[in-house]
């Protein structure tokens, strides 16, 4: 059985542009390196660009109030 856990980390919107930047020159740097095992980094930035996209339409929200 595959057990799951979560945990709530506070970042700033500056701090998941610059994880999603880092991930982004791993991801695109020519490394002899399994596409498996790459897979996750995908995944992160896929889900932090979704979380920096309602992030931002949070704040044009309470912005337009």
């Amino acid at each position: 059985m595959k057990e799951t856990s979560t945990a709530i980390v506070k970042l700033t919107r500056q701090e998941i542009e610059t994880i999603i930047n880092t991930l982004n020159f791993i991801l695109t740097t020519n490394l002899p390196i399994d596409e498996e095992f790459l897979k996750p980094y995908h995944k992160l930035k896929t889900d932090l660009k979704l979380i920096r996209k309602k992030m931002i339409d949070g704040e044009q929200q309470v912005n337009n109030l």
